[in-house]
């Protein structure tokens, strides 16, 4: 990664000079837990102790107002085997397969996952043929989910269901339209506006070019709607999902493009271009492009000049957006000063975000604090683009972007990706500068000064 800095302590034989703070990530089970989330019959049963449920909270009531993991009726679409360690040593498929078969056979479950905490999946439990044996038993869509908690992040525990689920899945039919697209690997982290605002546009973007976008993995549908990708002759390959579209492709014999996320300005043009040129839709490609920036463009003319220009930005959070917010900063006469990436190093393969920007990457909780320790005391940012480890650091404007983002949340279409994504963004970052204008500028002191997308 260019511009990358390593503030990370070298080994040394004294345990008091090493870092054993926690990693300022969140963990696969989390990452589980949004697929589930975004599948909205969707259950899941894991085998673990209790304190898989209290998981759950990263999610719902903090991330995601509108998430139904847990109920108060005790049904939740999350449940677990409360999996003690003096039972590994026995036999549990009895209690596991007693599970998946209440779980499969009740009216609301659509379909039902079956994941492990590797206390239990390092013991090679056979969970394929447990699944294998409730599905065809119920006649419902049993899949399991493989338990790599330690060896990856939420990142990879949303990308491993999405995979499973696409391995799992029934796609037989598989009829490929070339006038058919389909997304895999869309981040739908919460049942929000902004995420539900982001599909909807996604899917007006393809429409635009006399396509017909069928399936969007994942976007909050029922379980039974996600083969419906079956029917897509070109799969649009989102970062978050890239294994899971690989497969589905091998299975249906659709053309399969890797993209990038259409976040930005810059982004979404080349997003827009790409499918028109892999569809034979330049010109309308173009049109749609023309028609989109002649909305977006002048909103922006007064506030590039006399609000963004010169401007200094953060980053903390995964780095998928990460690109997109560095190219919107250039586009705004702004620049990225810093990133944080918060991920597992694996996810951060080919990122360079130029020269000039520090990088912080994976970072343990003390590297953190002191990487912000030493921002505060350069004084040389003006505002933090952040999730919830980076909102709150530094005494600037702050807007919240990201998994998770618990202190702001939308209850109306606020899309940020696309054009109309873009100019949300841009309206986000410039309220937040003002709001801290005025929290510097007022006797009872500096408010929080945040706003998100």
């Amino acid at each position: 990664m260019s511009g990358r800095e390593d503030i990370e302590r070298p080994p040394d034989k004294d345990s008091e000079c090493r870092d054993w703070s926690q990693r300022v990530t969140y963990s696969y089970v989390t990452g589980v837990y949004l697929a589930i989330n975004a599948i909205r019959d969707a259950y899941l049963l894991m085998e673990s102790p209790d304190c898989a449920h209290l998981k759950t909270q990263f999610v719902q009531g903090n991330h995601d107002w509108m998430s139904d993991l847990t109920s108060v009726s005790g049904h939740h679409r999350i449940a677990n085997t409360g999996l003690h360690p003096v039972q590994m040593t026995q036999s549990r498929e009895g209690v596991i397969r007693e599970a998946l078969m209440r779980i499969a056979t009740h009216e609301s479950a659509g379909g039902v996952l079956l994941a492990s905490m590797p206390m239990a999946y390092v013991t090679g439990a056979d969970y394929e043929r447990l699944c294998d044996e409730v599905s065809e038993a119920t006649g419902k869509t049993v899949i399991p989910v493989p338990g790599k908690s330690l060896s990856g992040d939420w990142m990879d525990g949303y990308a491993e269901t999405l995979l499973a689920v696409a391995r799992g899945l029934d796609l037989e039919g598989a009829t490929p339209s070339p006038e058919k697209v389909a997304i895999v690997g869309y981040l739908f982290d919460r049942n929000e506006g902004d995420h539900r605002a982001n599909v909807r546009d996604l899917r007006l973007a393809i429409s635009a070019l006399g396509l017909d976008p069928v399936s969007v993995w994942l976007e909050g549908q029922r379980f039974e709607d996600l083969a419906a990708v079956r029917e897509a002759g070109l799969i649009l390959s989102f970062p978050y999902g890239r294994k899971a579209a690989r497969w589905i492709a091998k299975r249906t014999g659709a053309r399969l493009i890797e993209c990038e996320l259409p976040f930005g300005l810059e982004a979404t043009e080349r997003w827009i271009r790409l499918i028109g040129s892999l569809t034979g839709r330049e010109q309308r490609a173009e049109a749609y492009i023309d028609r989109s920036l002649a909305e977006v463009i002048p909103a922006l003319e007064w506030v590039i000049p006399y609000l963004f220009q010169g401007r200094r930005f953060g980053y903390v959070g995964d780095p998928v957006l990460v690109k997109g917010v560095s190219q919107s900063a250039a586009m705004l006469g702004a620049r990225l000063s810093f990133a944080v990436i918060t991920n597992m190093s694996h996810h951060t393969a080919g990122l360079d975000l130029g020269d000039g920007v520090r990088v912080l990457e994976y970072p343990r909780l003390r590297q953190f604090s002191e990487f912000f320790q030493s921002l505060e005391s350069e004084r040389n940012v003006d505002l933090v683009i952040a999730n919830n480890p980076g909102i709150g650091r530094l005494p600037v404007a702050s807007v919240q972007l990201g998994f998770p983002s618990m202190y702001e949340h939308h209850l109306y279409p606020r899309p940020f990706l696309g054009f109309g994504g873009f100019l949300a963004f841009a309206d986000a970052l410039a309220n937040a500068i003002r709001r801290e204008e005025v929290a510097r500028t007022s006797p009872l002191g500096r408010g929080p000064g945040m706003h998100s997308v």
